[in-house]
């Protein structure tokens, strides 16, 4: 089998369960292919080589396989979480990235996955990384994720509309997000939406 074999097979492997805890967080199940969509094509007009392009999607494809170990109750929680609640939620990053980086085949992806809930000005888990230091695939993936988990069903809310979900994106565009690739990521949603 060859090396390309080899991480097809682990890729298909872990979408399956990427796909399984999707389920377990989203009312449709396909956040996490929302995510790769936006973030392979803000990626695409940020004009990354095909190769960055390639580990932007697939590292988006399992950002949130880390929270296969996090109970249902907590994912679907409708009342604010608990502080014990947010020391699960913050390990799921990390977590993900032990999965991946474990796979010899796909160590790429492993520092995407890691930073992904780092945010721009520090504040973020699980290192609070800040700025530059945040890898520019965990910057694009961390907003992308941001505006899907908005625009969609949650179990403990109704999705936000396009608009209000691009408003808050911008609310704390310097603070949260990188405010460079933010820009370039609402010309991205903002072209299909009008699409």
């Amino acid at each position: 089998m060859t090396n390309t074999q080899r991480q097809e097979l682990w890729l298909q492997l872990l979408i399956s369960i990427s796909k399984f805890v999707d389920r377990k967080i989203s009312k449709t199940g396909a956040h996490c292919e929302k995510v790769a969509k936006w973030a392979s094509t803000t990626a695409r007009e940020l004009k990354m080589s095909d190769d960055e392009v390639k580990n932007i999607y697939w590292a988006s494809m399992l950002h949130d396989i880390g929270k296969i170990g996090i109970s249902e109750r907590i994912l679907r929680k409708k009342a604010a979480l608990t502080e014990d609640d947010w020391v699960l939620i913050k390990m799921h990053p990390t977590i993900g990235s032990n999965i991946v980086s474990s796979i010899d085949a796909l160590p790429s992806l492993a520092p995407t996955i890691s930073a992904h809930q780092e945010k721009y000005d520090g504040t973020g888990y699980p290192k609070g990384l800040s700025g530059k230091n945040i890898p520019l695939g965990a910057r694009i993936l961390g907003i992308a994720d941001a505006y899907q988990a908005m625009v969609e069903d949650r179990y403990y809310r109704e999705a936000r509309t396009h608009e209000e979900a691009v408003t808050e994106l911008q609310k704390v565009k310097g603070t949260q997000f990188d405010p460079d690739v933010l820009d370039v990521f609402i010309n991205v949603v903002n072209s299909e939406a009008v699409a």
